[in-house]
């Protein structure tokens, strides 16, 4: 409770003669608890800081959050102090966004003190790089602020799988240090590629790649297009991989390629190791036309063709027939000429 608080932790709406108790009360108090600890004084009067009297305090007058303090809590110590009681976070939302808090940046104010400042900030931004490397950077940003991730469609992506022909083979033969090791040198080319051509990384399950287009960025007019020159340039890398360094003659890395365009629901899923994920039946039929590719080939289902055919006139495809698909039942679909 807040009996006998000091005129600085009491709410706004104390101040001006309303309640000076109750939840809403205790989490502005919590935000000043906050500045306490990150300005490393005591806010209460008569202990150095400037801190008003309660006659002298003009209730709107916002409190300042320290130079020192990462993003994470300033937005914390901010939702805390709103001058509307009814906006503050619940003790709910305030355990939540502290479990989610990276502890990393809830110590700035600390590290800052025993750091150089180009250290901290090096830090930062290499911690900030990676992840906007697994998330899109909005996401990123609601992320490391604690707030909600609200799930977004796309009534329009293409969306690459690739995997390694021969993998189980590879992998019962080769030591699990140089399958790994076979799959970071691969996916190293494919991550560059994917920055080069603006292409965004969903995630690596196993030996399977997955990107998509027009989903981070507006590339409304040529995500067809960009995902069927990524998928050129991927072969190409695969093939000037070798699947294990120390032997060459085991040859090079040979993967099966395909892609669809349609919608997606994006979301982030869970509350530990967070994941970006895309949900709809376009994932579902994009997998489906890499699991029926060939050995460097690119498979696209008809939909993806007529994109392709809009976006790229110069891109040479060819009419693979009707096959029938697991799940999907028949579907007219095309192989993606090589260059």
């Amino acid at each position: 409770g807040l009996d006998g608080a000091a005129p600085l932790r009491l709410p706004p709406e104390a101040l001006a003669g309303g309640a000076a108790k109750g939840p809403a009360a205790d989490v502005y108090a919590f935000g000043v608890l906050l500045l306490e600890v990150y300005s490393r004084t005591d806010a209460e009067p008569g202990s150095g800081a400037q801190a008003p009297s309660a006659g002298d305090r003009d209730p709107d007058a916002p409190l300042e959050v320290p130079a020192s303090c990462g993003a994470e809590v300033s937005a914390l110590m901010l939702d805390c102090w709103r001058p509307d009681a009814v906006l503050r976070p619940t003790a709910a939302e305030l355990d939540r966004r502290l479990r989610a808090m990276d502890t990393t940046a809830a110590d700035q104010g600390i590290v800052r003190r025993k750091r150089s400042r180009r250290t901290s900030h090096g830090n930062g931004r290499r911690a900030w790089q990676l992840m906007c490397d697994v998330f899109p950077e909005h996401v990123a940003e609601a992320l490391r602020e604690g707030r909600a991730v609200e799930p977004e469609k796309r009534d329009e992506v293409t969306i690459f799988f690739s995997d390694i022909v021969g993998f189980t083979d590879i992998s019962a033969t080769l030591e699990p240090q140089k399958v790994s090791d076979m799959l970071n040198r691969l996916y190293s080319k494919f991550d560059d590629l994917s920055r080069e051509m603006h292409v965004f990384k969903v995630e690596t399950i196993g030996d399977a790649y997955m990107a998509v287009a027009n989903l981070v960025e507006d590339q409304l007019t040529d995500h067809a297009r960009r995902i069927a020159l990524f998928a050129r340039q991927a072969i190409r890398a695969a093939n000037e991989t070798l699947v294990d360094e120390e032997e060459p003659g085991r040859g090079y890395v040979n993967i099966r390629v395909g892609f669809h365009s349609g919608p997606v629901v994006a979301n982030v899923v869970g509350t530990r190791n967070l994941r970006y994920c895309l949900f709809g039946d376009t994932v579902n039929t994009a997998a489906r036309m890499e699991s029926n590719s060939e050995k460097n080939r690119i498979h696209c289902s008809s939909k993806a063709a007529e994109f392709l055919r809009k976006q790229a006139p110069d891109i040479a495809l060819q009419s693979r027939g009707v096959i029938r698909v697991k799940g999907k039942g028949d579907m007219h679909t095309f192989w993606v000429e090589p260059e």
